[in-house]
């Protein structure tokens, strides 16, 4: 009984590593391609692909900022902070697809204006969370390690849909455009 409760106290500390060392190195690595990403010579690829980059590394830091929280006031201002930037960075990569594939949608005022609109709507919702927990809530964490642990509401499956449905709507301006110049799509799906 004992060395079955040390092994899952073990267990619990390595997964709770595991997610830290995953996090931090996807934000170094996020951060890096950013820096790279200056790199490119054409201006609209350049500034949304460094933009993609720097929300998703900034994602990946608050979500560090999370992991490493104590008590519920820090993870819940944590979280909060990593499922803003994280919905930025469904909007950056969209400015990407659209750079990158020749097209003008991400200099259109009037898609500019929705896009803003939905941005600060969602955002709205997911800073409200505290008053009336349907986006998430933090629930005492049964494995060693995590403290508290996210227990996702209704706001956030939905948010999520829209989030993957944007993200494919970017997919897709690359898909045809690889498919028009006959480039070979099955690297990037």
């Amino acid at each position: 009984s004992t060395v079955r409760t040390r092994m899952s106290i073990l267990d619990g500390s390595l997964l709770y590593l595991g997610y830290l060392l995953a996090f931090v190195g996807a934000a170094l690595a996020c951060f890096g391609a950013a820096y790279r990403a200056l790199q490119i010579p054409h201006t609209g690829t350049r500034q949304s692909l460094f933009v993609f980059f720097l929300t998703s590394g900034g994602w990946a830091a608050t979500y560090v900022g999370f992991l490493v929280s104590k008590g519920p006031v820090p993870k819940n201002i944590a979280y909060l902070a990593s499922l803003v930037v994280g919905f930025g960075t469904v909007w950056a990569w969209l400015w990407f697809c659209s750079a990158y594939t020749g097209r003008s949608l991400h200099q259109n005022t009037t898609i500019q204006t929705l896009a803003a609109i939905i941005f600060g709507v969602v955002v709205l919702l997911k800073l409200t969370n505290p008053v009336h927990a349907l986006y998430y809530t933090l629930e005492p964490a049964s494995t060693e390690g995590f403290g508290l642990v996210v227990r996702h509401g209704l706001l956030y499956w939905v948010v999520m849909g829209l989030s993957y449905a944007l993200a494919v709507a970017g997919y897709l301006m690359l898909f045809e455009l690889f498919a028009r110049t006959g480039n070979h799509t099955g690297p990037l799906a």
